[in-house]
């Protein structure tokens, strides 16, 4: 073998090796392992896992388009003839419910980011936001009135009665529940931004809030304290019976309620008597009794068919009429009429009338 042989060789054999040695250096990397999104179960439907977490997540919405009419008899209060009003109203919402287990019980949280328009209103300006957090059966937020809440609502009318006053508050509350049995406590804030206080406040930070007063209070409360209620309720079967009311520090009164709601079939119903000792009383602004039903017939799988009859005891009195048609899943419509007499409504009878379409998911 002769030196060139040697060399090309040589060359040969160390070009095999380094080829060699750069594939090996060349090595696709293992794919990482994929976590799908989980259902979570433990909460009802809709929920699922976040993942990497134990928190189960519910995101869901409303879409709502209205058009509504009122007309009033007689004239204003400048003599002129009670015209009719129309208005078109639309919303939109967004909730977002989180939950996870705890020794201390169930942690929860709750958001709604909520915009309005009415008459082609800005939305922007008629944006807000809801929300509450708790654990076990303690709970703080701001939505509507604990009170309210604890006994569901009333029916499913759109105008559901005159029932209450203390929508959008700051509250604390705690409730224990016992198989069929519950019971809660709660305190609310009555300050609106300082307006119930004299108006020789001070906004020391700008920031359009006054938050210092010289003097004292021109409602009869105290500043610092809130109003205070409790409720109980209790289910037998079908049927369930519940006690609740309030005490309005600042205007120094009280509300109770009573209520019992039940179905039958296919019908569904609901009374309530109340009472309040005065027309300025937060809970529900009226210095008497009254008293509300609501009764729904679900007359086949998409139609249901409701109505609702209101009584105070100044011989005002209001009736409405709803019927429901659920379209598609997800997707509703409404049409309403309601007639109301009495000096409740400054001595005139009104008409009303509304048509709603929508769509939850």
């Amino acid at each position: 073998m002769n030196i060139k042989s040697l060399l090309i060789g040589s060359a040969a054999a160390l070009a095999v090796v380094s080829g060699a040695k750069a594939a090996d250096a060349v090595v696709a990397a293992e794919p990482e392992p994929m976590e799908y999104v989980r259902v979570c179960d433990a909460y009802g439907t809709g929920y699922f896992y976040l993942p990497g977490t134990e928190t189960c997540l519910k995101i869901g919405g409303k879409v709502r388009f209205e058009k509504y009419y009122s007309k009033a008899s007689g004239r204003d209060d400048v003599g002129k003839r009670n015209q009719g009003y129309y208005e078109w109203h639309t919303r939109a919402w967004v909730d977002v419910d989180a939950k996870n287990d705890s020794e201390w019980g169930t942690v929860y949280s709750f958001i709604r980011l909520q915009a309005d328009s009415y008459n082609n209103t800005d939305h922007v300006n008629d944006f807000g936001a809801f929300y509450y957090m708790g654990i076990g059966g303690l709970e703080f937020g701001q939505f509507d009135t604990p009170l309210v809440r604890f006994h569901g609502y009333t029916g499913n009318t759109i105008n559901d009665g005159v029932y209450a006053n203390d929508w959008d508050r700051q509250y604390v509350s705690y409730t224990a529940s016992f198989d069929s049995f519950s019971a809660m406590v709660y305190i609310q804030n009555d300050l609106y931004n300082g307006a119930n206080y004299r108006k020789n406040g001070f906004d020391t930070d700008a920031d359009g809030v006054d938050d210092y007063w010289r003097g004292g209070q021109n409602d009869g409360g105290r500043k610092f304290m809130p109003d205070v209620g409790a409720a109980a309720k209790a289910t037998f079967g079908d049927w369930e019976v519940g006690l609740g009311g309030g005490y309005d520090e600042s205007e120094e009164s009280f509300h109770v309620r009573k209520w019992v709601r039940g179905d039958m079939g296919m019908f569904s119903v609901f009374a309530m008597g109340m009472y309040s000792n005065d027309k300025d009383n937060t809970f529900w602004a009226y210095n008497g009794f009254g008293a509300l039903v609501t009764a729904s017939a679900k007359v086949t799988d998409t139609i249901t068919i409701s109505k609702l009859v209101q009584w105070w005891d100044n011989d005002s009195w209001q009736v409405v009429g709803n019927v429901a048609w659920d379209v598609a899943p997800g997707f509703k419509a409404s049409v309403e009429a309601g007639y109301a007499d009495g000096k409740y409504f400054g001595n005139h009878n009104v008409k009303t009338g509304m048509m709603r379409i929508e769509r939850t998911f």
